[in-house]
């Protein structure tokens, strides 16, 4: 009995200095974690002529400007989640990630465009790319996370001033690159994640990087290589999806290993009539499964390891292959629907669900479904465990 009672009074003692530390100001640490993360999440949005960056709770202004650039690079710069609510920003200059270990969210309903009238940043890479232009860069910092829902409007080319290298004249636009690129010929850029559901007709890329995850890119605009990996190191790419703007149409690569890239894994890749479903040059990657949605023109293709210009300098030996467990080819499909489920922003912060699922519709009225989900928090930024159907 005694025994009992002391564990009795043990527990009331531990309840009381519980109500105790929460009256007197010293929050638990859950509680002070959901503090932290709030102080850490910045707001841009559009007023009038100008874009302004707030914090997650109030209305206080924090930095404004006419040019959207200047205040997403601010609020990144300020915060470590930077959400992008709807709107139009044109932004006059390429969008630099300024530091390691920060997330930016493109919300749905917001539109990035690059202002023609403007002269851009190029990348220094050999011909015949050297004028290229990228709207989001970054330019060697780990762990930057990137959630695209809302829209990247295409410019194929701009005019303007070169770069260092090339000749005056037009740029080709590209949507997003992580650049880890660097002297060493190493991989300068580690972690991070890319993940988009939105409106992007122009490739991704990621350049030597190490340990980048993709967990969903799902498109339906038919992009010729929406995303493009040169000089990876253990990259993992979940769900990619490159569906045909018009019914019944064809779509080019889905997946660009465009060279020297090892340890690559794919878990699903998905095209519709694609003429090449994954283009695989001189890199090593294991695919769970790849699916065509109709007849393929192609499904895989090989490079040499010297085919083409490259925007990597890395040189890394190792032995090239593509390993294919399972191949579906549906070539009797004769409908196929993107559904994207995405979080309602900011209300459904920290920690929010991502779902991508491709229904596709056979002649004898049967359906093929295709699924990816994803949370993530971004109080660490990571994607957590799948939920189990």
């Amino acid at each position: 009995m005694k025994l009992k009672s002391s564990c009795h009074n043990v527990v009331i003692v531990t309840v009381l200095l519980s109500m105790l530390l929460a009256s007197t100001g010293f929050a638990a640490s859950d509680a002070a974690e959901k503090k932290s993360w709030k102080q850490d999440t910045a707001l841009v949005s559009q007023q009038g002529t100008q874009t302004i960056v707030c914090a997650l709770e109030g209305d206080k202004i924090l930095f404004k400007n006419a040019d959207p650039q200047l205040a997403i690079e601010w609020a990144m710069a300020n915060a470590r989640t930077t959400v992008v609510l709807a709107g139009q920003y044109v932004v006059s200059d390429v969008i630099d990630i300024p530091r390691d270990d920060v997330m930016l969210i493109i919300d749905q309903g917001a539109e990035l465009s690059l202002n023609r009238e403007t002269e851009h940043k190029a990348t220094t890479l050999r011909p015949p790319l050297s004028h290229l232009v990228v709207l989001i860069w970054n330019r060697g910092h780990d762990n930057f996370r990137l959630l695209i829902f809302g829209r990247m409007t295409k410019l194929s080319r701009v005019a303007g001033r070169p770069g260092k290298v090339g000749k005056p004249g037009k740029k080709d636009i590209y949507g997003v690159i992580f650049d880890g690129r660097n002297k060493q010929r190493t991989c300068g850029v580690r972690g991070g994640l890319l993940l988009t559901t939105g409106i992007i007709d122009q490739c991704l890329w990621l350049v030597d990087s190490s340990e980048v995850q993709v967990p969903i890119m799902a498109s339906e605009l038919g992009t010729d290589g929406p995303l493009v990996l040169e000089g990876c190191d253990y990259c993992k790419l979940g769900m990619i999806v490159n569906l045909a703007s018009t019914p019944g149409g064809k779509t080019g690569e889905t997946v660009d290993l465009n060279g020297r890239n090892r340890g690559i894994t794919i878990d699903l890749a998905i095209g519709e009539r694609p003429y090449e479903l994954i283009d695989n040059n001189s890199s090593y990657v294991d695919v769970e499964e790849i699916v065509s949605v109709g007849k393929p023109q192609k499904l895989l293709k090989f490079h040499g390891p010297n085919d083409g210009a490259r925007l990597t300098k890395r040189r890394h030996p190792g032995p090239t292959a593509l390993n294919v467990k399972k191949t579906t080819i549906l070539e009797d499909a004769v409908n196929v629907i993107l559904k994207n489920e995405v979080p309602k922003l900011p209300d459904a912060l920290p920690r929010f669900t991502v779902k991508s699922t491709v229904e596709v519709t056979l002649k004898d009225g049967s359906k093929k479904v295709y699924t990816k989900e994803v949370e993530i928090d971004v109080r660490d930024g990571g994607v957590k465990p799948e939920k189990k159907e």
